[in-house]
């Protein structure tokens, strides 16, 4: 199973549905908040995939859950945005919290910085930003691989012109 994973569009829904577009092996798509607006409705848009997301910090009027657990292919991914965890601070809540949930895999956004690790048995992603990336970091998005031989992450580049 692919899945695409995106954060912090910021009100580019061109951009979010281009990278959709782009992507089209990746029958999930996450977003990680900072204007889930940006994606809603794309189901219509493209009714085989399925999208997830929660909210950010941005994302004021939105009953869209602050985190949550999923489970896909038998594997357990801990998703939020990041901004009630601390990240701009450091990772320890954010991957305690994702250990507590029995996660394998935990992607957050908010810093618009990308992040791909493996901890001690837990794989955590911030795909950056999608349009506004910060600490000299260009625009991305994530892509996960769970096959059976395992699990890869990877942070790609994102052309946005």
């Amino acid at each position: 199973m692919k899945i695409l994973v995106m954060s912090d569009s910021h009100g580019r829904r061109d951009l979010v549905e281009k990278c959709i577009r782009q992507n089209s092996s990746a029958k999930v798509v996450i977003h990680l908040g900072d204007m889930v607006s940006d994606i809603e409705n794309m189901q219509f848009d493209f009714p085989d995939r399925t999208f997830i997301n929660v909210r950010g910090n941005c994302d004021w009027q939105t009953e869209t859950p602050a985190s949550q657990c999923i489970t896909l292919d038998g594997v357990t991914i801990f998703l939020t945005h990041g901004h009630t965890q601390g990240v701009k601070y450091g990772l320890d809540t954010l991957i305690s919290i994702a250990r507590q949930n029995e996660a394998q895999i935990c992607l957050y956004g908010h810093t618009h910085v990308p992040y791909n690790k493996y901890h001690d048995g837990l794989y955590v992603m911030n795909p950056g930003s999608l349009a506004y990336p910060r600490d000299s970091s260009r625009p991305g998005f994530g892509l996960i691989d769970i096959v059976p031989q395992g699990i890869v992450t990877n942070i790609v580049d994102f052309d946005i012109y």
